[in-house]
């Protein structure tokens, strides 16, 4: 199956909420979604399929530049568990490791959400900490982070330096 990963653009919003609807329902809306493209444009992916619009994910950056955040994903229900969530998590982690004062990605994940544990744990992210009611009473987040020394710089990779084999 032949998936592009490219930026995403002002033009995709509208779909990009549509399948947020579809997956993650009163997760997510367009002013949102508006808010994350100013603030982080070269973050935000898409992934097609045949011109189809079939996921997306964004990333972005504390004030302080020192963390980096994956702050969602969506794969539409159809094409779910083809490894498309993984090659957006590798698009953002990409375009994060452009940033060189980041010391660490982090991502929030519901303790339930085994299958993205799973594969952020691929990436080499490990559970950093876990917080208790955060989705609603008796619902709490796990907090996993990857840090940067374990995400080699792409300069690195291309000179042949060893790197993390996951990445």
């Amino acid at each position: 199956m032949d998936v592009r990963i490219e930026q995403a653009e002002r033009e995709d919003f509208s779909e990009m909420i549509q399948l947020a609807d579809l997956t993650l329902p009163d997760r997510m809306n367009l002013h949102e979604l508006k808010k994350y493209i100013e603030l982080f444009p070269e973050l935000i992916f898409k992934a097609t399929h045949e011109g189809r619009l079939i996921g997306f994910g964004c990333a972005g950056i504390d004030m302080y530049q020192t963390t980096g955040w994956l702050l969602f994903s969506n794969v539409h229900q159809e094409y779910q568990g083809r490894g498309i969530g993984k090659k957006l998590v590798e698009a953002r982690l990409q375009a994060l490791r452009q940033h060189p004062t980041l010391q660490r990605v982090l991502v929030t994940v519901s303790e339930t959400n085994v299958k993205s544990i799973r594969a952020l744990e691929a990436f080499g992210f490990a559970l950093a900490k876990k917080e208790e009611d955060y989705y609603g009473t008796g619902k709490q987040r796990n907090i996993m982070e990857l840090p940067l020394l374990a995400m080699p710089k792409l300069a690195d990779k291309e000179a042949g330096v060893a790197a993390n084999p996951l990445l």
